[in-house]
């Protein structure tokens, strides 16, 4: 198994690993948050439907409340009316309107949720011991359950035959989404350090499965059988020291028309027509997190806290906003002709089409994802708020 390196901590084990080479340790440059700037005649986007605080069950672990950095990208699966959602300590429960309709504790803490398929009927989470468990949606009632050799930290991509489920340890699994037999099970390259975190892997087509992968690569696969089909390379290496051979594709592939857009920790965005084949660009963006598409714009957040936009077709840089540098900012993702993203104080700030921040709402804990369905905005904040905000 691979060793997990939180982002925010890269600096100072640089700092550490260079203490040794002189007589004076060398300190670790503090990146201090960038203060909120108060906004000029900011406008309403946002309208506040829900807040559910989750109940945390009793599988919560010492070690992770000991651990202040270790918050887990824990996402919300958006019902017909409601969510399903998943607190660390172990429990899934169901909400419509703000009701709880159905509770399962599954006795671990969770740290891969919640992923479900396109028709609303199984939910699939995974715990910290590598247990997948997957749940009728509609009853909360558990159908099956598989215990893999390690855990993942990435929602399922569910489909109507294989639950397809990506683990720390490189391997990704294909189990019967009836029974949980493994069907197939795919070993991607792994270096021996990389960024923590990974791709939800994205079904591209009824056939197709992409992976993003530490290795620096997005890898397709057949959904069916877990055959490679193809691999594209995305991340580069910048040096030899471990710090710099980090590459890792750890935001989940976008796919709009015939483009597929990933970028890498080492800081490669790219764009290519999978129609031809061919690299449309390769432009600079050091980034973890899933990209979002506005318009004829390609936009991500950046290790940093710049907020990036890109023509989508060329590569060219449309605009940048540093004004949330250092505030580890989620996902960006397209609200309407907005673009929104989340940091680690529960800010949702509003971006329009050029980059300008125009309004803000609060939640409450730190965000690590953001989620669109259906003009209604989704965030599960790391103390176990779900807010759902319409726009």
């Amino acid at each position: 198994m691979y060793h997990h390196l939180i982002k925010t901590t890269l600096v100072v084990a640089m700092a550490v690993a260079m203490a040794g080479c002189g007589t004076k340790a060398i300190k670790p440059t503090e990146r201090k948050p960038a203060k909120l700037l108060n906004i000029q005649s900011p406008v309403t986007v946002l309208t506040q439907v829900s807040s559910i605080r989750l109940d945390q069950g009793k599988s919560t672990l010492k070690r992770s409340r000991a651990k202040a950095r270790d918050v887990i990208d824990l996402q919300v699966a958006p019902t017909a009316n409601g969510v399903i959602a998943a607190s660390r300590g172990g429990l899934v429960s169901a909400f419509v309107n703000g009701a709880t309709v159905w509770q399962l504790n599954v006795d671990d803490a969770i740290t891969s949720a919640v992923g479900m398929d396109t028709t609303g009927s199984l939910a699939v989470v995974g715990t910290r011991s590598g247990k997948i468990v997957a749940i009728d949606a509609k009853t909360g009632t558990e159908r099956w359950s598989v215990n893999l050799p390690s855990s993942s930290l990435a929602p399922a991509l569910v489909t109507a035959q294989v639950v397809i489920v990506s683990t720390n340890s490189g391997t990704t699994y294909g189990l019967s989404s009836a029974t949980g037999e493994t069907v197939w099970q795919y070993n991607a390259q792994s270096p021996s350090t990389s960024v923590r975190g990974m791709a939800k892997p994205l079904q591209l087509d009824a056939q197709t499965a992409i992976l993003g992968g530490s290795d620096g690569r997005i890898h397709a696969l057949d959904i069916h059988t877990g055959e490679p089909l193809w691999t594209r390379r995305i991340g580069l290496a910048k040096g030899v020291g471990e710090i710099d051979k980090l590459r890792d594709v750890d935001g989940t592939p976008v796919f709009i028309g015939n483009h597929l857009y990933a970028a890498s920790y080492s800081g490669q965005l790219t764009g290519f027509d999978m129609a031809t084949g061919r690299l449309m660009f390769a432009s600079e963006l050091s980034s973890t997190d899933r990209l979002a598409i506005l318009a004829n714009a390609i936009i991500g957040s950046s290790t940093d806290g710049e907020v990036v936009a890109f023509d989508r077709f060329t590569g060219d840089k449309l605009w940048e906003n540093d004004e949330l540098k250092y505030r580890s900012l989620t996902n960006p993702v397209a609200i309407g002709q907005n673009i929104a993203v989340g940091d680690k104080s529960g800010v949702i700030h509003v971006l329009n089409s050029q980059g300008k921040i125009i309004s803000r709402v609060s939640t409450k804990g730190e965000l690590t994802s953001l989620q669109v369905v259906n003009n209604r905005l989704y965030t599960q904040s790391a103390n176990g708020v779900v807010s759902v905000w319409q726009f």
